[in-house]
């Protein structure tokens, strides 16, 4: 994999102790909860069940109520709206006034007797309707709220230094640390000023450990000189925008800091510790050796981070994240009551409770870190905490291993203490558990394990957002930057992440918080699709909705609303032709829930903290068509196993190569995995180890470290040896993954012969028959003959969008795959089914349209059309539009600024109909859906390309009636409303528009032609 990443220096250890917790705990912890994988569905039942796969497979929805400004009319008219559209989840989130300023009134205060009877009636409702339910941990996000008092909010630590000399009895108070010790660049700081910056004694300073060392406060080279840009990173109170990339974050802790002339280590065992001897007030008596000594304070604070967006009546600090004591009080004041006002209905409508996305800076410590130091680590980190401050104890290098020792402590706390807690609480009261764990609002250096936290939870989540230009030309390129592309390489931040953990903790499911944006009203099913076919090509397939707002029907449209989310509930204009692209994500939703993933590649990502994995991008060493999954230490160290020369998972994922990070710094236990794994016969790429990258057994783990190195790489060098056989398996080091794979046999799992094309996939194994996703990402037709890894099987070809499902009528199999000519509308997907089955003739491709109908023109609907808008929104009844146009460029302001639908009708005469022909209609550019009908035969809705549809059979020679029903988007409206006085505007809604803001293009553009479709 070309990262950057794998130039890092990995830089810990992982101890026998944690070994054998996570064997034994983690592990049956997995097999205990995550029984996800049963029998694969046959072919038959794939088939039956695509075209309406029903509310297990349905989207959800983020359902947020502000305020409590809701009621149980408008609770039960969400509901029974989400059920007939198609939509069989909902996650509730109670906060505060959404962003930007958008203002909610206020409703029932929550947890108060009133929301209570609104909770229970939702509940209720969603129980008659067979929607599911989830809640969200907190009133708006992270957890936390009144109940948690300082001493359990989130924390970081400080230090204090104070210099004397020996010999000499000390009796004195030590010096409190600053408030803001080491925090002095906050960019993206938790919490609010004025916790942020009060004084020491209001922000429930604590003492951790206090200790003398040799020599004077000043020597502090780490944070001094030529090291100190990596300082603040490596000791884990680096800020940063949350935009900031995983290699961003990744990279300074992984850049190991140099010896420098001049540099005068201490010895650890002329570090003294003096915590026992000083008292609760900070009260040292001491004797003090001869010479002169410097004591080092060490403690923690409150961060002062609060809950975001809370209402008042739920508001106050955030959880430790490292101290499940946090997660007990957030589960005893609010868990308990949602399952208890749930009643009989916990386990069955209320299936899962939520803690939403990580956004809570760098929390890094907590109050028995020095226990939890030992339980993970496997030695006592009190000598080396003066490292914290920049001096050198023991060697620079032996520095480095102790602060990646400790910063996977914090990831593992962060992992067991707060994610795995309150996952075994809510399994406890029969619940699930989801867990938005991973960021992408990371900070600068949360130490967190990614991989691990989403383990953690029975569905993990990621989220992705539309980019603020996203349906516009150039709109997705990155020099615009991340905060309005919100890609990174053309690909969501943290999705792919998210598939991989689902994919080696064995879950099912791989959910996202689904496109987030600023953009109010200015997105519709047609633009969303692009961003719906990333996403499932990255892994996810469970999308929540982001967002959909609770609201009263009688507050009029497009209503309260959340200041970010692309709106998605009855209020927008195109609610009632959303139905299809709901069926849309449902059909995609239920194939690639089937089965197992398809992935030849496995890379361990190392055993560094901060450790997150990139987006989802082809590693040149591979070369397009290769899928791939990463893993973690925990996962290599406990799931993996080999079977026929396969990397294997318990739950059955499997892959045929594993990838090590481009370091030869590898924790002892890791090592001695890799050498049982290629023993018995996995195929292992990565240079060889040469020291322990933790403490734990200095400097004995370095000696077994080579030992056991030599033993599995042998006189494999990378340069001019660059293989090794080892028992059943084969070490390579320096070799192309694209060399590895060819000489295993192993091409490409798909392949597109058309270069300019960009044809994205994913493949999963489903029993006996293999599902191909694939989409066209560019806003263009294309064409191109595509290969599958796949032989001796008839493909068929399944459309999710219609439901149709046909056989392929062209393809050719030869050299192990099945090559298919397909051609794509812009941004269109297929789904390509291989069944099981005996082998059949083949046909030599000849043209791409033998797969598909060719059209020709039959005759244009020219002229004239009555135009019908609603006089509620400000249209004219009956309009005459002498040709088809933008709405925006009539001069009618009812038309210019109008939004919602308007129904163009056309009577037409159709000459020259041949019999037994085929014939469709195509609507050309249509802004933004459209509702068919043909003399009176209802023909459904078009939201996306190729905007036709079949009208065999219905065509008359004289006086056909078209109606085409035209739904555009709300800004239009509200534009037009932003120029009048309050009393004369149609609409009601808390979000701002400017009346100068440009209007969105609208109607019914075409042309409108009806065409003759024939086979070639």
């Amino acid at each position: 994999m070309n990262l950057n990443r794998r130039n890092f220096i990995a830089l810990s250890s992982l101890t026998g102790l944690q070994v054998a917790l996570m064997q034994s705990g983690m592990a049956q912890w997995v097999q205990k909860n995550e029984s996800y994988f049963g029998d694969a569905p046959s072919f038959a039942t794939l088939k039956e069940k695509f075209v309406a796969p029903g509310q297990p497979f349905q989207p959800g929805c983020y359902w947020w109520w502000f305020n409590g400004f809701v009621d149980k009319e408008g609770i039960t008219r969400d509901l029974e709206e989400f059920k007939a559209k198609g939509m069989g989840e909902v996650l509730m989130i109670n906060s505060a006034d959404g962003l930007g300023g958008a203002k909610v009134p206020q409703g029932a205060v929550f947890l108060s007797p009133e929301w209570r009877a609104l909770y229970r009636h939702a509940l209720k409702e969603a129980s008659r309707l067979g929607i599911k339910m989830g809640v969200n941990m907190s009133s708006g996000w992270c957890m936390g709220g009144p109940w948690i008092p300082p001493q359990h909010a989130c924390r970081w630590f400080l230090q204090s230094t104070l210099t004397v000399t020996g010999p000499q009895h000390f009796s004195g108070k030590l010096p409190l640390p600053g408030n803001r010790d080491g925090y002095d660049n906050l960019v993206n700081a938790p919490g609010f000023k004025e916790y942020l910056d009060l004084p020491i004694d209001q922000i429930d300073y604590r003492d951790t450990a206090i200790v003398a060392i040799p020599g004077g406060a000043g020597n502090t080279p780490l944070k001094t000189d030529a090291r100190k840009a990596l300082f603040p990173a490596k000791t884990n109170r680096k800020d940063a925008s949350n935009f900031i990339k995983a290699n961003e974050v990744m990279g300074p802790v992984s850049t190991p800091w140099p010896t420098m002339p001049g540099d005068a280590p201490i010895a650890p065992d002329q570090v003294i510790d003096l915590t026992g001897k000083v008292s609760a007030d900070g009260q040292l008596d001491w004797e003090v050796p001869a010479g002169e000594w410097t004591i080092i304070r060490t403690g923690h604070r409150m961060t002062g981070s609060k809950v975001m967006i809370a209402q008042p009546e739920a508001s106050g600090l955030s959880v430790d994240w490292l101290n499940r004591t946090g997660v007990d009080l957030q589960f005893e004041n609010l868990g308990k009551v949602l399952i208890q006002e749930a009643g009989d209905l916990a386990g069955k409508t209320l299936m899962y409770l939520c803690d939403d996305s990580f956004e809570d800076g760098f929390p890094n410590w907590t109050e028995n870190i020095i226990a939890q130091f030992k339980k993970y680590r496997g030695y006592d980190p009190t000598p080396w905490l003066p490292v914290l401050n920049g001096f050198i104890i023991g060697s620079v290098d032996r520095c480095d291993r102790f602060l990646n020792d400790y910063r996977k402590t914090v990831a593992d706390c962060l992992a067991d203490e707060h994610y795995k807690h309150f996952a075994d609480l809510c399994h406890q009261n029969g619940l699930k558990v989801q867990n938005e764990a991973a960021g992408p609002s990371r900070s600068g250096t949360m130490c967190m394990d990614a991989l691990k936290n989403l383990g953690r939870s029975d569905m993990p989540q990621g989220e992705f957002w539309l980019g603020g230009k996203h349906d516009e030309e150039g709109g997705l390129n990155e020099k615009l930057g991340y905060g309005v592309v919100r890609l990174e390489g053309g690909q969501n931040k943290v999705t792919k992440m998210t598939a991989s953990a689902a994919h080696i903790y064995g879950k099912k499911t791989a959910s996202a918080e689904s496109f987030t944006s600023f953009r109010h009203w200015y997105d519709y099913p047609g633009n969303m699709k692009q961003a719906a076919d990333r996403a499932f090509c990255e892994g996810i397939n469970r999308f929540l909705f982001h967002t959909s707002t609770a609201t009263r029907p009688q507050d009029g449209k497009p209503g309260i609303e959340y200041g970010a989310g692309t709106h998605f509930n009855p209020n927008v204009t195109w609610w009632n032709q959303s139905g299809p692209f709901l069926d849309y994500i449902s059909r995609c939703q239920y194939l690639l829930q089937q089965g197992l993933f398809v992935a030849d590649i496995l890379y361990y990502n190392g055993d560094i903290a901060p450790n997150i994995a990139l987006p989802k991008h082809v590693d040149p060493s591979a070369g397009k068509g290769y899928e791939y999954d990463v893993c973690n230490e925990e996962v290599l160290l406990t799931r993996l196993s080999v079977q026929n020369g396969k990397i294997v998972l318990p739950d059955g994922m499997s892959y045929r190569l594993l990838v090590l990070p481009e370091t030869t710094v590898m924790p002892l236990p890791v090592l001695q995995k890799i050498k049982a794994l290629v023993q018995a016969g996995a195929t292992v790429v990565g240079p060889k180890p040469e020291t322990d990258s933790g403490l734990k057994d200095f400097p004995q783990c370095d000696q077994q470290i080579k030992q056991l190195a030599a033993a599995v790489w042998g006189k494999c060098d990378g340069k001019a040896i660059k293989q090794q056989v080892y028992g059943k398996g084969k070490i390579y080091w320096n070799v192309p993954l694209k060399a590895v794979l060819k000489e295993k046999g192993v091409g490409p799992d798909f392949v597109c012969d058309n270069e300019n094309a960009f044809i994205d996939f994913i493949h999963r194994s489903v029993g006996d028959t293999e599902v191909y996703f694939i989409t066209n990402r560019n806003n263009r037709e294309e064409k191109g003959s595509c290969r599958f890894r796949i032989t001796g099987r008839p493909p068929e070809l399944w459309d999710a969008v219609t439901g149709e499902m046909s056989p392929v009528k062209q393809f050719s199999q030869a050299g192990g795959y099945t090559s298919i000519p397909l051609q794509f509308a812009p941004f269109q997907s297929w789904f390509i089914i291989f069944k099981k089955a005996a082998p059949q003739k083949t046909v030599a491709a000849k043209s791409s349209a033998a797969n598909f109908l060719s059209f020709t023109p039959a005759q244009e609907l020219t002229g004239g059309w009555t135009v019908h808008f609603d006089p509620k929104w400000g249209g004219p009844a009956s309009v005459e539009f002498n040709t088809l146009e933008d709405w925006t460029q009539r001069p009618e302001e009812g038309i210019k600024y109008y939004s919602g639908k308007a129904t163009y009708v056309k009577r037409f005469n159709m000459t020259g109909i041949q019999p037994g022909a085929r014939y469709f209609l195509e609507t050309g550019v249509v802004k933004d859906l459209a509702e068919l009908t043909l003399n009176g035969k209802k023909l459904g809705i078009l939201w996306t390309a190729p905007w036709r549809v079949e009208v065999s059979g219905l065509l008359q020679p004289t006086d056909n009636v078209l109606e085409i029903a035209v739904v555009n988007c709300w800004p239009n409206r509200l534009i037009g409303d932003a120029a009048l006085p309050p009393e004369k505007r149609l609409t009601k809604t808390n979000i701002t528009f400017k009346k100068d803001a440009p209007l969105m293009p609208s109607g019914l553009l075409g042309p409108v032609i009806v065409v003759k479709g024939s086979e070639w």
